[in-house]
């Protein structure tokens, strides 16, 4: 199964970055209606040691989903496998699992977040082209909920921290000048000069009367990811003032000077972080969990 639809599985994810993205109360959202040609309530759409799907489950769920994601394409029929796919774990675990108070707290703040983001008119609405009530999206809300702590408390802070030394290279932003040489022997002196604490202005004037440096560009606020691995080792490693000695890229010598490095802290971005490795288990319990329940399907 492909990650990339795993972002959209969680309907209460999607939710979240629908709804606490609205400026305002939206009276002009056009709810998708659901194909129910497959979904007939007798259906068995899958089926799983200690359970099934019925189509009437399947088209609840996916009204939902457009409830809170109004873009869905409830009707595509990859979108649809793997929701399903989603409903059957979460039936296999929601049996398992109680709802705590935060659980509740977070379904509360979640009605006022769809309150600000669609009025009366509108929720009434959606109820009536969906065919849902508000105990429905109750009901998913809480379930999605009590899904993610669950998940939640699988990550430990070992792993967030082994995370975030994955991403650090994204989280980080510098600023540097670099001087471009076309020779070795000139690179090493200009490093030499900086080194020795000459002002690049003087280095500058110096080289530029021989034609030596190609270029003095500066590079501001840039991420440090996007950068050549070349320029990541150095400048990692770079406290704020500092020269490079010489980079040889292709033809070309660089010296780096960095101006500013800004890196966020793993506190800072622990939240986002979550929420990432969260779907990164259900992908893994998608992958290496669901098969053990012997799980069929027959949604076409």
């Amino acid at each position: 199964m492909s990650s990339t639809p795993l972002k959209l599985l969680l309907a209460v994810l999607t939710a979240f970055g629908f709804l606490t993205g609205c400026g305002g109360k939206h009276s002009n959202t056009m709810f998708p209606s659901v194909e129910i040609s497959q979904l007939s309530s007798t259906k068995e759409l899958a089926a799983y040691e200690g359970g099934k799907v019925t189509g009437a489950e399947f088209n609840r769920f996916l009204a939902v989903e457009g409830f809170l994601n109004p873009d869905a394409p409830l009707n595509d029929t990859s979108y649809r496998k793997e929701l399903l796919r989603q409903l059957v774990m979460q039936k296999i675990l929601i049996s398992h699992l109680k709802t705590s108070d935060k659980v509740q707290k977070q379904v509360e703040d979640m009605w006022k977040q769809i309150k600000r983001s669609y009025d009366e008119d509108t929720r009434k609405q959606g109820y009536e082209v969906l065919n849902i009530r508000s105990s429905d999206v109750t009901n998913q809300l809480t379930n999605q909920f009590k899904l993610e702590e669950y998940f939640r408390k699988q990550i430990t802070s070992d792993e967030l921290t082994a995370y975030y030394k994955r991403i650090e290279n994204d989280l980080t932003r510098v600023s540097f000048t670099q001087l471009a040489f076309s020779t070795l022997h000139d690179a090493d002196a200009a490093a030499a000069e900086l080194q020795k604490g000459t002002s690049l202005q003087d280095v500058q004037k110096k080289y530029a009367d021989v034609q030596t440096v190609s270029k003095i560009e500066n590079a501001d606020n840039l991420k440090l990811s996007s950068l050549s691995p070349s320029f990541i080792d150095v400048l990692k490693k770079q406290h704020i003032g500092e020269s490079s000695e010489p980079i040889k890229m292709g033809k070309v010598y660089y010296i780096l000077i960095l101006k500013q490095k800004d890196k966020k802290t793993e506190s800072e971005v622990k939240e986002e972080m979550m929420k990432e490795l969260v779907l990164n288990h259900i992908n893994r319990y998608i992958q290496d969990e669901l098969p053990r329940f012997h799980v069929t399907f027959s949604l076409r």
